[in-house]
């Protein structure tokens, strides 16, 4: 495998940047018009799955990163949903939480 293989090129990083921004619109504009519900398991999923590798890989390649999050991007209840739903997922319990909770330092 090349070097030209594994390299994300600046094209791409603008294509997933567009992308990014397009989905926050799209995902708004559902929450606006109450329609969450219409969103499938595997969509939201699948949305998921995607943010978390490119957070995991990006703190990998590094280090531990201060969460790219806005103060106002997620309300406490938001949160708390989407980490239990994650750690119920991964079958992690908050002691197992605590001992990875450091792991990028």
């Amino acid at each position: 495998m090349t070097d030209t293989d594994t390299t994300t090129t600046a094209p791409e990083i603008a294509e997933l940047s567009a992308v990014i921004t397009r989905l926050g619109e799209l995902v708004q504009h559902v929450r606006d018009s109450e329609r969450g519900a219409d969103v499938s398991d595997e969509q939201i999923a699948d949305v998921l799955y995607a943010a978390a590798r490119l957070f995991s890989a990006k703190t990998d390649r590094v280090g531990k990163i201060s969460w790219p999050i806005r103060e106002d991007a997620l309300n406490a209840t938001e949160t708390v949903v989407l980490v239990t739903a994650l750690l119920d997922a991964a079958d992690v319990n908050l002691f197992d939480m605590a001992i990875w909770y450091r792991r990028a330092e």
